[in-house]
């Protein structure tokens, strides 16, 4: 049975999380270690979900919680049980457990893999905004990257953008 297990630096899975973190995202794609450990153990809009299968680590999803929506911010499963049925039973378990929208960014559809990674997506009920985004970067002096935001429930993209677009901003990767 799938679970979601929220967890801190100090649990005996976290190496775990953390090195599928660093091997299913470039650099680019992360924030350094330290500060993602920072974020676990400090920061009460931070959250590390730590996905299992009868108590068997097989994925992560981190997201942050805010008034008006939840933000995912990495989700991967281990790459040795990916099409397995994991990534769907994950999101359903997530979405079941969250009453607030739920806002995630995505690549274009440029290829392939860009292409499975948002039909996935779709399947579970997020739906594409065409309203440009980019990503800001992790580290200074690294690049601002063009994605696009997907969303699952009630959201009026239209009203809400820039509200989710600055809150994303400010307290995810500390622009002002």
């Amino acid at each position: 049975m799938i679970k979601l297990q929220e967890i801190k630096t100090t649990h005996e899975h976290y190496p775990f999380m953390e090195n599928l973190l660093q091997t299913a995202f470039p650099l680019q794609e992360r924030r350094d270690s330290e500060q993602q450990r920072h974020n676990t153990d400090e920061n009460p809009l931070f959250h590390n979900a730590l996905i299992t299968d009868d108590d068997t680590p097989v994925g992560l999803l981190t997201y942050w919680t805010f008034p008006s929506f939840v933000y995912i911010e990495h989700f991967a499963i281990d790459s040795r049980l990916r099409n397995g049925g994991y990534g769907s039973k994950a999101l359903e378990a997530f979405k079941q457990r969250v009453a607030a929208p739920i806002v995630l960014e995505a690549e274009e559809p440029t290829d392939e893999l860009t292409r499975r990674r948002i039909s996935f997506y779709q399947r579970q009920g997020f739906i594409m905004q065409e309203i440009p985004y980019l990503q800001p970067p992790y580290r200074p002096g690294d690049e601002w990257f063009p994605l696009k935001l997907m969303v699952h429930g009630a959201v009026q993209m239209e009203q809400e953008y820039s509200l989710i677009r600055d809150t994303i901003y400010r307290e995810v990767y500390q622009v002002q």
